[in-house]
């Protein structure tokens, strides 16, 4: 279990997240959704602290940093690194392995097995510069399975990827989550999350709401966080619409006014 209590995040005079307070159960496969510059990915680097808190603080309980997975966003990372997809994925077991040791065969079954999830077995030998972007995601997420953590935080794991790919990943999330992982994810498609996701947190700087996701995507905490596009689909049940793919929510999402932002602005 996670416990976020009055967290507040800054970055100078900026207020990146303020007063969050909310509970993870273990087990749970939850969504953090909001605007551009709400402060989701904040969260997830507090969770690993990797941001120190201005005020509050974040209780994982029994767990420690070891038993988090954290995949960062796609684009923080070098692809022209030079290493292969199985030296890369190979860094998720580091903590059990250490950089420098050969892996026994246990390891590299895990490996094996960590490549076959992601359909990724027949580029393991290939450059990570190679990779098209699914299959750089793909590679993430595979790094991510052999770290064999309770708790995996996932930001933006479905950005920029087809949408075949992303239902090859969110069944990946979703087998993690039936074998007893905690799931967070920081997903702009609320499509996606409307789908497959039974549990959100909106944020916009604070908590809007949380709690069951169809009583989370309602108009009145759309229209409060700043997504007044998105306030308007739920009013039609539009959601669903295999129109509002994830290209086109992120456009949309940059079109409108963030509370977060004006929050911001106020404590500048």
């Amino acid at each position: 279990m996670i416990k976020i209590n009055n967290l507040s995040v800054s970055y100078q005079q900026n207020v990146a997240l303020s007063d969050i307070s909310t509970t993870i159960n273990d087990g749970e496969l939850i969504a953090i959704v909001g605007p551009n510059g709400a402060g989701k990915s904040t969260l997830l680097k507090s969770i690993m602290q990797q941001i120190t808190a201005h005020s509050g603080y974040i209780d994982l309980g029994d767990l420690s940093l070891k038993d988090i997975a954290y995949l960062p966003q796609s684009m923080q990372i070098d692809h022209s690194f030079p290493i292969t997809v199985t030296e890369f994925v190979s860094a998720g077991a580091w903590q059990r392995t250490s950089f420098w040791r050969v892996f026994n065969r246990t390891e590299q079954k895990l490996l094996q097995q960590a490549l076959a999830k992601v359909n990724l077995e027949d580029m393991a030998e290939r450059q990570i510069s190679q990779l098209s972007g699914g299959q750089f995601q793909r590679m993430l997420f595979a790094r991510m399975l052999l770290q064999n953590a309770d708790i995996l935080l996932l930001d933006e794991p479905f950005s920029g990827i087809d949408a075949q790919t992303t239902e090859l990943l969110m069944g990946v999330i979703q087998e993690c989550q039936q074998q007893g992982n905690t799931v967070i994810a920081v997903i702009h498609d609320l499509a996606l999350v409307q789908r497959y996701f039974p549990t959100t947190l909106l944020v916009a700087t604070s908590l809007i709401a949380a709690g069951k996701t169809t009583d989370v995507l309602a108009q009145p905490y759309l229209l409060q966080a700043g997504y007044q596009h998105f306030a308007h689909c739920a009013v039609h049940n539009t959601f669903n619409n295999p129109a509002h793919n994830t290209a086109s929510n992120r456009s949309n999402e940059r079109t409108v006014t963030s509370t977060a932002t004006n929050k911001k602005n106020l404590a500048s």
